[in-house]
């Protein structure tokens, strides 16, 4: 028997090599771009585009500003006074026209309430926020009440 030399193994066919520069172009032209547009379509509808739902319902909202009001506080030990200015925010300018038919009514609410106030009260910015939560549940009480949506002190001097 002869001695068959042992001949190395042959090779296996080799796969052909997958070309690796192809995903790499289609991610650059094909993915990039879209995730830039988006980014940039979000960036430019949250800062700059006007009519995001937001900044529209912003526009839409009215100030109604009241005469001030000069009360006496409710205090038992010294004669105290409060001299505070309110904004009104309604829902819009009909509403605005709308709530002008109840200026007395609703003058006369916050009239009975400013003077039920103390000055400890009204003192700190606890009370403060507390006393607008107030107008807001008087005011929501009278005909088209619920459309006003906040109120603003833009005077307060209470002494």
């Amino acid at each position: 028997m002869a001695r068959e030399k042992e001949l190395p193994p042959e090779p296996a066919e080799e796969a052909p090599p997958k070309p690796k520069g192809k995903l790499k172009k289609i991610i650059l032209f094909v993915l990039l771009p879209i995730l830039l547009l988006g980014g940039g379509a979000f960036v430019y509808l949250a800062f700059f585009d006007d009519s995001s739902p937001a900044k529209v319902e912003h526009h839409a909202k009215a100030l109604m500003p009241l005469e001030p009001f000069l009360v006496n506080l409710a205090d038992k030990d010294a004669r105290r006074y409060l001299k505070v200015k309110i904004d009104l925010e309604v829902d819009n300018e009909k509403a605005a026209k709308e709530l002008e038919k109840f200026m007395p009514r609703i003058r006369d609410q916050l009239i009975f309430l400013l003077s039920s106030k103390s000055y400890p009260d009204i003192a700190t910015p606890e009370g403060k926020h507390q006393l607008k939560k107030d107008i807001l549940a008087r005011l929501h009480a009278i005909p088209a009440g619920k459309k006003i949506s906040a109120a603003y002190f833009t005077e307060f001097v209470a002494q």
